[in-house]
């Protein structure tokens, strides 16, 4: 399965280490939300632990819902994932 990530700034495709605003991750068969979560955890990482907290500075949206919230589901292979900074305002 592929699952499409859009990065809305430049700031958050360096955060995680994209090559550029939308990146392409593979699973072998179906993705759940907390399968996409521990991808974005891994990139991450630098050098040591990642807490489960850092996530929260972040906002992943799938479908108008956040992952966060619907971790236990299974993501269609049409979704795409937006990645924003969880303070963005308006």
């Amino acid at each position: 399965m592929e699952v499409r990530i859009r990065y809305l700034s430049h700031e958050l495709v360096k955060s995680f280490g994209s090559s550029g605003k939308v990146e392409i991750i593979h699973f072998s068969g179906d993705a759940k939300c907390e399968d996409v979560l521990s991808k974005f955890k891994e990139k991450l990482k630098c050098n040591g632990e990642v807490s489960e907290r850092m996530l929260d500075a972040f906002v992943f949206i799938c479908g108008g819902r956040t992952l966060l919230t619907i971790r236990g589901e299974t993501l269609n292979s049409d979704c795409e994932v937006l990645v924003g900074y969880a303070d963005t305002g308006g």
